[in-house]
């Protein structure tokens, strides 16, 4: 069963992507080198007992000439979201489209973990329990590029980006995961990764977990 809570958890957190993207946008079309922003996830219209006082900070890299039109990398430690987007201005404003997307894309994805982090009782896991994700000890760089794909912090929170990727260019889930993985094949391709593997694991999350999440095709 659906608790009003997480319904109302999930409308404040999409309200906060569509504003805040938009943000970076501007800060973006302005040719600003940083963009900041604290905001709140606290009080009763999400959990009435925990907070989250995030920290946001985007950097902005120009970087000419390159062979796509932009980059974006991003990261979350508790309540502190960091993302770098390194552009070709020579690109723009062709690329526009596809930067929105994905922007709002990349906050769906930290928002997530940052919830996973504050907001226990909102985590959704991984379907994935024979290969658990596990660091070495010296390091927190995964086994291998595929488990981290598919551990159970990451799943949940690379469906729920791509279901805002496909909002946002009009695709099904599986074409945004075609999408998604088109931009990252050089990845995939060094690190040796099986991608119908690893959409395998994504899609059979979106089905088990479809009464959690926003609606897709």
């Amino acid at each position: 069963m659906i608790k009003l809570k997480d319904i109302i958890l999930e409308a404040t957190r999409e309200e906060l992507v569509l504003d805040t993207s938009r943000q970076i946008i501007y800060a973006f079309k302005r040719g600003d080198a940083e963009y900041t922003q604290d905001f709140d996830l606290s009080g009763p219209k999400v959990t009435g007992e925990d907070n989250a006082n995030v920290e946001l900070v985007v950097t902005f890299i120009k970087q000419s000439p390159l062979d796509y039109a932009f980059s974006i990398s991003a990261g979350a430690e508790l309540e502190d979201v960091s993302m770098e987007i390194t552009y070709d201005p020579k690109q723009f404003p062709g690329a526009y489209n596809n930067l929105v997307a994905e922007v709002k894309e990349t906050l769906e994805h930290e928002l997530e973990h940052v919830q996973q982090g504050v907001f226990e009782k909102s985590f959704i896991v991984s379907n994935r329990y024979d290969e658990p994700l596990t660091y070495p000890p010296d390091g927190s760089r995964a086994p291998s590029h595929f488990l981290y794909l598919t551990s159970n912090i990451e799943v949940p929170a690379y469906v729920k980006g791509l279901i805002k990727r496909a909002k946002v260019k009009k695709l099904s889930l599986d074409a945004a995961m075609e999408d998604y993985y088109n931009d990252n094949k050089r990845v995939f391709d060094t690190e040796n990764t099986d991608w119908s593997r690893v959409k395998k694991v994504w899609m059979n999350w979106a089905k088990v977990n479809k009464d959690k999440i926003k609606k897709y095709k």
